[in-house]
Formats: structure tokens, C-alpha cells, sequence
């Protein structure tokens, strides 16, 4: 309940600034030169640029908690999966054979025939859709195979962004908030939204404290 208050802290917050931008400005706003807006988007950029790399790393970490704590659980679910894919495989061995025999055969029937001054459009290996029709090569086109780790990490991946995917939008929403923001004050020259954002940003702590919080 803390955690959820700090980020509805946030929240009203950024809502109490929004209101503020789109109220109507008086003529004692102090008028920003270029330099000044200049400087202030540099120091906008490296705040949130900031912001945006804690936010990457803090969901990186916790991808990588994930996937060590469940990838090994998540293969023991493909257990079988390496010997189907060895039993397809050599299955097509004695497809491959069967596929010989038959063009062979077709060869034979061929040459009995005068072809002369004929046009062929496809070779035999078109037509069994093989680039090399030779059982002794395990590079045939038809080949099956399966990557365990790969798969592993793809599920985890997919299951991580299901259960925790909403959090980390959150909070990415917030600081795109932040974001549109500062860069409006900076447009209507209002400095003192400028620098509140500023120090929001700077103790910007309490929106990253639930994620970094997560129990993986």
C-alpha cells in the first residue's frame, strides 16, 4: 500500500502540473532565450535519459532473475522434444531413399526415349525439393531442429511481460509524463515548473520503488 501511495504521489503530481501548463499566463513570466532553453533541454535530456536507463536496467535484472529462476523448469517441459526431432530426421533418411529409388526409376524410363532437341524445365533436385538428394548429406532441406535455451528464454520473456509488464508500463508512462512536461514549461517559459520537475527527477526514487521491489 506504501508503494502504490508513492507512485499516486507521483501521479497527482504530474496531473496538479498539467493543470498549472494549461493555465492562462500572465506577463511577468520570465522570457527564456534561446541559450537558456537550449541549456534547459540539455539538462531535460540528461535527467530523463537517466530516468529511462534505471528504468531499462531495473527490468533487465529482473528479466534475468526471472528466466534463471524458471528456464530450467520451462525445458523440462521440451524433454521429448529432442528425440522427435531425431526421430523426424532420421525418418526422412529412409524418405530420402524412397525419393531416389523413384527418380532413379524415372531416369531409366526417361532414357528409352530419344530427348533430343527437347527443353527440360527442372532438374530432379526441384522436384524433391532437395538441394543435394544423397542420404549421406545431413544438410537436406528438410532438416528438423530445436533450441531448447532459445525456446526457454522466448517463453520466460513472453510470461515476464504478462505478469509484469503493466508495472513497468506504469512507470515508463510516467516519466514520458514528465518528459512532455518539461519540455512545455520550457516552451511557455515558465521556470518554476522547470525547476519542480527538475527536483522531481532528481528524487525520482518513489517511482521505481515498486518494480525494484517485485518478488521474482
Amino acid at each position: 500500500m506504501k508503494n502504490e501511495k508513492t507512485k499516486d504521489n507521483y501521479l497527482i503530481v504530474i496531473e496538479s502540473i498539467d493543470k498549472r501548463l494549461q493555465q492562462k499566463r500572465n506577463t511577468e513570466v520570465f522570457p527564456l532565450s534561446p541559450t537558456h532553453r537550449k541549456e534547459l533541454r540539455e539538462l531535460k535530456n540528461r535527467n530523463i535519459g537517466e530516468l529511462n536507463t534505471r528504468l531499462r536496467d531495473i527490468k533487465k535484472l529482473k528479466r534475468e532473475e526471472y528466466f534463471k529462476k524458471y528456464s530450467e523448469e520451462i525445458k523440462k517441459e521440451f524433454q521429448n522434444k529432442e528425440q522427435i526431432v531425431e526421430r523426424l530426421n532420421n525418418n526422412w533418411i529412409v524418405v530420402l531413399k524412397k525419393i531416389n529409388s523413384i527418380i532413379e526409376d524415372r531416369k531409366k524410363f526417361e532414357s528409352s526415349f530419344d530427348l533430343e532437341n527437347m527443353d527440360i524445365n527442372t532438374g530432379y533436385s526441384s522436384v524433391s525439393h532437395l538441394s543435394v538428394i544423397d542420404e549421406s548429406n545431413s544438410n537436406f532441406r528438410r532438416r528438423i531442429s530445436f533450441n531448447a535455451d532459445e525456446v526457454s528464454l522466448n517463453i520466460s520473456k513472453d510470461e515476464f511481460n504478462k505478469k509484469y509488464g503493466k508495472a513497468f508500463d506504469g512507470v515508463q508512462k510516467i516519466i514520458d509524463t514528465i518528459t512532455t512536461q518539461y519540455e512545455e514549461a520550457i516552451n511557455f517559459g515558465d521556470v518554476e515548473i522547470v525547476k519542480e520537475l527538475y527536483y522531481k527527477m532528481k528524487s525520482s526514487d518513489g517511482i521505481f520503488k515498486k518494480i525494484s521491489e517485485i518478488k521474482i
